[in-house]
């Protein structure tokens, strides 16, 4: 968006940068962790491992024949198939999910999250219709790309890693935490497809069908009292963390919290026209998710997993320089979303979020090779 490139199509670029960060990251990386970190043994079923890799093929192939016209039908076909890849996975895992010993908090998250990215395939496949017909519905385009990326976002992504929290921590907390977990856990998926509607707001909607993204919104602020809550129990369980993560962990828990209490704002129209009529707001809003809270989270448990090695020298440096580039890529987007709002924004954003993106890819490599240079 900075550089005269005609022989890209930009769109297709961004449009194939969306599918490969969804797939080839942090699906992949949250669909491996609760097959091999969930109770029940289910990586030792060679299933699993089939599913895994057709994921990881789908993803790719997307990457290297999305940006390119003539490549469209390619694309476009391995899409649905890694739909459908999805679909087979989504029912062996509740199957065997639930016949596990995972705690209740865990099996409900866990479920939740793979019924959301099911649902999640509705918007896609609604906007492959769309683009098929060649349909200028601009509000039908919306409210499924809106849908989409909540169910992805707010569903699948969130649930995933918080089942994958408690996962760890049920087992050590007492029975007072466990209750509240256990709250927690359902008011954060009940609040799923409610406050979907909420992303509905930003355009006219009668009295009565704000009834349900205003249950969503009170189910959203619900959810914020019940984490502070079980973050209020459940802070002698960060000892567990390696202290050289910790941070990392805090920023992505005060990423989840910065997110649900905005999200529950825009039921009023004032914030929800502000919000979702101002692209930079939006994109500050996705990447607070993708990058603040899950990649942040995930990167965290990696290393208190020992896949990356925290001992390593790099392995630190590799962190931090990312985990820095996250955070001014976040204060950028808002900036330049406020910037928009009051009519003083400045052409220079672009050219500063592309230093943080560059910064972003710097820290992933590091990240690449510290896995790699420190690998058994």
């Amino acid at each position: 968006m900075i550089f005269d490139m005609p022989w890209i199509d930009y769109n297709r670029l961004v449009d194939t940068h969306g599918h490969f960060a969804f797939s080839g990251w942090v699906t992949l990386a949250l669909i491996t962790l609760m097959i091999y970190e969930l109770p029940g043994n289910l990586y030792q079923k060679k299933i699993y491992g089939y599913l895994l890799w057709a994921i990881v093929l789908c993803s790719w192939i997307t990457l290297v024949t999305g940006p390119f016209e003539h490549l469209k039908f390619i694309a476009d076909a391995i899409s649905m198939l890694y739909i459908v890849v999805t679909y087979v996975l989504a029912w062996v895992f509740i199957r065997d999910i639930l016949k596990s010993y995972a705690g209740r908090a865990v099996k409900l998250l866990s479920v939740s999250a793979m019924l959301s990215l099911v649902l999640s395939s509705g918007g896609a496949l609604m906007l492959a219709y769309l683009f098929s017909v060649k349909s200028l519905n601009a509000v039908l385009y919306r409210d499924a790309l809106f849908g989409y990326l909540h169910l992805n976002y707010n569903g699948f992504f969130t649930l995933a890693v918080f089942a994958l929290i408690f996962n760890k921590v049920v087992p050590h907390a007492s029975a007072k935490a466990n209750k509240s977990i256990f709250i927690f856990s359902w008011l954060l998926c009940l609040s799923v497809l409610p406050s979907m509607f909420l992303t509905f707001l930003w355009h006219k909607v009668s009295l009565g069908l704000r009834i349900v993204p205003g249950i969503g919104s009170a189910l959203l602020i619900l959810t914020f009292v019940w984490f502070i809550i079980c973050c209020a129990e459940l802070v002698k369980e960060f000892k567990l963390v390696k202290p050289s993560i910790r941070f990392v962990v805090v920023l992505a828990l005060a990423a989840f919290a910065i997110k649900i209490s905005m999200q529950s704002l825009t039921f009023f129209d004032t914030i929800n026209v502000l919000v979702f009529g101002n692209r930079p707001m939006i994109m500050g809003f996705l990447h607070l998710v993708f990058l603040g809270f899950v990649t942040l989270f995930l990167i965290a448990y990696f290393v208190q997993k020992g896949i990356l090695v925290s001992k390593s020298v790099l392995t630190e440096i590799a962190v931090i320089v990312f985990t820095i580039a996250v955070l001014i890529n976040e204060t950028l987007l808002m900036l330049q979303g406020l910037g928009s709002m009051f009519i003083v924004s400045s052409p220079l954003f672009s050219w500063y979020l592309w230093g943080a993106g560059l910064l972003l890819l710097a820290g992933s490599l590091l990240i690449a090779m510290a896995r790699i240079r420190t690998r058994e």
